[in-house]
Parts: structure tokens; sequence; C-alpha cells
């Protein structure tokens, strides 16, 4: 029964769009990589939603959820939908050869391909044998020719497309037919340990072929479906999305009768949640307190982690000794705690710069940057600089001053400035925090370099080598705000990414991680909990960090 609170949360909800404006296994790579199955309610596991078997689930029902914004193209390969909602809200109408485990590791999907296995390492050559039932939306086969299409619209090599990334794409040297067209090869410039990325297509052949259709075509209404559910209606006005079953679905009956997606932002979602309006909302520290109460709250370690980024190429940073000194003093363990106790949630520091905890094949590689103030005035002292008046550094007269650029309206954020601001000043080195317009942050603040140190977050994967390079090496990457970048970051980054065997990749990952910090071009801090709250019947969908969702066995335990 919907109580006057609810019809309120409901009026929210219809109007929140105006309010919130917006593995690789062994080294023959024949076998595909596996996980355990996840555990119920289990905080330590990277899962946290309760799994039930579909004889468990309910037929039917609506699952009601929510995004933060519409997104501008709902084809998530398009530039305009990078760092948006789309593939998250498309998750339940599109699927593909692998499907990501609860480590980060990966399985092939039978739904989609018969088999997925490496034939060749030189050069690298994956073997794609489709599911030969998988068809479009509209009924014609996933064949050969969408990948042929898919890659050529992908690999940069058209500047016409609008594509969010190149990545990957750009590194296949061709794409080849089998024996008939549910089969292919994909041949590779040089080895990627990441190659799993980018061998299935995830448009079809008539969207890819057409730069006008794949740049243009999905303003208001999504791309060609291949999963269990489709997009029935996108309503701009209302900020709401509905998906209903596929009709041309080949595998298992989805157990949901409807899907849908209000646009709201995370104040409304969790107020909406409060008053029985959603059945899934994403929580924040300032939205925890809203719900905290009901007990209805999943957590999971997040993708998200905060770090500081130390620019190198200016000032007194230049100096690797004084970067290893600021790294020395930042008390990364009590940051992760801040992080976790707004959320309920267990605090976790990042060890690394490539990989999460729990994730397959980390190591905590930070044993060189941990807290330790005595070695952190060790390597001041070390790098000519003496405490003067007040026990503050100088050095020739000049006292050691950083500038860190601080977004306004980020508490987030400002908190954990003005934590490293502290623990800076008690080893004598003065953080100056210069508040600046959120919308200038990035561009032209942090893109240029205008700073000593940033924070912010970052935001890890299953295949996270590839997209970390860059941030890293070379040195006049788009990405790479460091203000270095040695050759040897991007050997190491190349051997790791051309390391196909997952336990020696592994050892490779950790060594560049001590690498990389031990020039300590970034400060790793701490993961930021994924903190859900999801109505008690609700199963197979939740909190999790990598595992991905099979909306076939998503749905309640009782009727709706």
């Amino acid at each position: 029964m919907r109580t006057p609170a609810a019809t309120v949360a409901s009026f929210l909800l219809a109007g929140s769009l105006v309010l919130s404006g917006c593995s690789s296994t062994s080294d023959s790579d024949a076998q595909d990589s596996t996980s355990p199955a996840p555990s119920r309610k289990a905080e330590r596991t990277s899962t946290a939603w309760t799994t039930a078997a579909p004889a468990e689930v309910a037929a039917g029902g609506t699952l009601r959820l929510a995004a933060a914004t519409l997104p501008a193209s709902f084809n998530p390969q398009h530039a305009d939908a990078a760092n948006t909602d789309a593939a998250r809200i498309l998750a339940p109408t599109v699927g593909g050869a692998i499907r990501i485990t609860q480590d980060g590791g990966w399985k092939v999907d039978p739904d989609y391909a018969e088999s997925v296995r490496v034939t060749d390492k030189d050069p690298l050559k994956v073997k794609v044998s489709l599911n030969r039932q998988a068809v479009w939306q509209g009924g014609t086969p996933i064949t050969a020719a969408d990948m042929i299409a898919f890659w050529k619209a992908q690999n940069g090599s058209n500047d016409a497309y609008e594509v969010s990334s190149t990545t990957g794409y750009e590194d296949i040297s061709d794409v080849e037919q089998g024996t008939d067209k549910f089969t292919y090869t994909v041949t590779f410039k040089k080895r990627t340990a990441e190659w799993p990325l980018y061998v299935y297509p995830r448009l079809p052949a008539n969207v890819s072929s057409k730069a006008s259709s794949f740049n243009s075509g999905f303003r208001k209404r999504a791309i060609p479906a291949n999963g269990p559910f489709v997009v029935k209606s996108i309503d701009v006005r209302k900020g709401l999305i509905t998906q209903t079953p596929n009709p041309r679905w080949w595998g298992d009956r989805p157990k949901l009768r409807t899907i849908t997606w209000n646009v709201a932002t995370p104040a409304l979602q969790a107020k909406a949640f409060a008053v029985d309006e959603l059945d899934a909302a994403d929580l924040e520290a300032a939205t925890y307190a809203t719900v905290k109460d009901v007990g209805r709250v999943q957590r999971a370690p997040g993708l998200e982690w905060s770090q500081v980024t130390v620019n190198g190429g200016r000032g007194p940073l230049k100096d690797v000794n004084v970067r290893r000194a600021v790294a020395r003093a930042i008390d990364r363990d009590a940051l992760a705690v801040t992080a976790a106790k707004g959320l309920g949630a267990r605090p976790s520091t990042v060890g690394s710069l490539m990989l999460l905890p729990g994730q397959r094949g980390y190591r905590d590689s930070s044993r060189s940057i941990s807290y330790d103030p005595k070695a952190a005035a060790a390597l001041l002292k070390k790098a000519g600089w003496t405490k003067g008046a007040g026990g503050k550094l100088v050095r020739d007269g000049r006292p050691l001053t950083l500038t860190m650029p601080v977004p306004r309206s980020t508490p987030t954020n400002s908190r954990r400035a003005v934590a490293i601001k502290r623990d800076l000043a008690r080893i004598g080195v003065t953080l100056q925090l210069r508040r600046v317009p959120a919308a200038r942050f990035f561009d032209p603040i942090v893109q240029s370099l205008d700073f000593d140190l940033v924070t912010f977050t970052r935001r890890g994967s299953a295949f996270p080598i590839g997209a970390t390079k860059p941030l890293f090496y070379p040195i006049d990457s788009a990405q790479n705000f460091t203000g270095i970048g040695p050759a040897r970051f991007g050997k190491g980054f190349d051997t790791v990414l051309g390391t196909l065997n997952d336990d020696l990749r592994a050892r490779r990952v950790a060594q560049l991680d001590k690498l990389l910090l031990d020039e300590v071009p970034m400060i790793p801090l701490a993961v930021t909990p994924l903190v859900v709250a999801v109505q008690d019947d609700v199963v197979n969908y939740g909190a999790a960090q990598f595992e991905q969702p099979d909306w076939t066995r998503v749905g309640f335990t009782k009727k709706r």
C-alpha cells in the first residue's frame, strides 16, 4: 500500500531529471578462468548480494532502479557516453563472449560463445566460436561480419567515428572469418593480456558500418539489444527508462517482468528507497544516514579508490626524495578509516597503482611508502631541507611550501585534503589548499599541471593495465598529470601487458608497482566502499565489486 510519503517520493523521482541535470589463465591460455561461487551477504567478499537458485526466484515483478544522470548517448562506445551511466543502464540488454567473475577474473559466457581461446602467441591469435542461436534485437544472427565492422569502427582508422577509446582495437591487425560465419580469428599486432576485452562485437554491422548511425543514432534510443531484456521506452522528460524481456532471447527465461531506471540525484534515490519507491540505491556518506536504520544495506569493496597525484615536474617535488618524504608522511590507514566510517564499512588501504584489494593477482607493494614520519624527515634532510622557525622546513632561505587545488562542493575531497595538510605539517611541510570551482578543477588546472599535489578518485576494473599505462607513460600523454614519465615505466607496462600467464603477470604487476612507487608519481590511498541499499526480497543483485549480475536470475523471493 502506498503511503503519502511514498507518493511524495514518486513525485520526486518523476521530476528528478530536472533536479539532477542529468585473464587469461596459464601460459597455454586455452582455458577460460573461473571464480568461486558468490556467498550470501558476505561483507568481506567482493560480492555482497544475496544469491538464490533460479527455482527460488519468483516469476514476475518490476525491479525499480535508479541512475544519477541521463546519458547524452545510449551508445556506450560513443565519446559522449564516456563517464556516464549508459553502460550500467543498458547492462540487462547487452552481453558478450566473456563474463567478469567475483574476483575480477573472467569466464566464457555460453549464451554468446561456444569457446574463446588463444590459438597462437606470436602473433597473438584468438579464435572465437559464437553461439549460433544468438541474435540481435531485430532477429539478425550475431556473426563474424559484426566483429569485422565493429573493429574497423573502433580502431581509429576512420576519424568519422567519435569513439570513446581506440584502446585495444588499434592493436588488432586483422579479424578473419573462419570456416563459417559463426567463427572468426582476431590477430593482434603484439601480445596483450587484456585481449578478452576486444574479441566480441558490441554493435551489429549495420550500426558499425555507418559513422552517422554510430555517432547520432542513439541520442534518444538504445543500441540494439542482444541480452535478456530490451529497452521498451526512454522518457527524456520524466527521466524514466523501461526495459522488458527480449522476445527473441535464446537463453534462460528472465524472472523479472520489467526493469525501470529513474534518473535521480543520490539524495533523492536514498529518500525514494526509504519509502519503498526503489528496490536498490547506491549510497554515499551524505545519504547513508537516510537508510542506515532500515537494515537493508549491502557493503562490498568498491572500484573507486582515492589517490594523490604528485607533480614531479616542478619545484621541490622534482627531487624524488621529497616525493618519497611526502608519501611517507601521509597516514594512508587513517584516510582509509575515514573513507569507510561514514558508510559503516571496513577500511581498505590500497597498495597498488593497478589492482585493488581482493582482485585476482593483487599484492600490496606499498612498503616503500608506508607511513613513517621519521623516515620522511630523514629523506627531507637528505634532500637539503632543514628545520627553521616554527619547525617549518627551509632550504636556501625558502620554505618548503606545496599547493593543492581542491574543488569546491566536494566534501570527501576536502576532508581528505585537510587530513593530508595536517600530516604534512607534522614534518614541517606547508600545504596550501587552493579552493577552485569544481567546473575548473580538471580543465584547466589538473590537465595543465597547475599544482604540486592533487587528490581525487580513480576507478579500477577487471582489465586495468592498459588503461593505467597512459596515467604514467609517456610524459606527454593527455592522461599523465605526474610531470614525469621515464622510459622504464613504458617498458614495464609493455612487459606486463605482454605476459599471458596469470601467475607470472601478477608477479610482474607487483614488480612494476614497486618501480612506480619508488619514483612516487602517485600515492594510492584507500578504496571507496560500495554501499547499496537493497530491499529484503531482492536476490542476485546488489553490491558487487566486479561480478556481473546474471539478469535472467535477478528478481524477488516472493511474488510481486
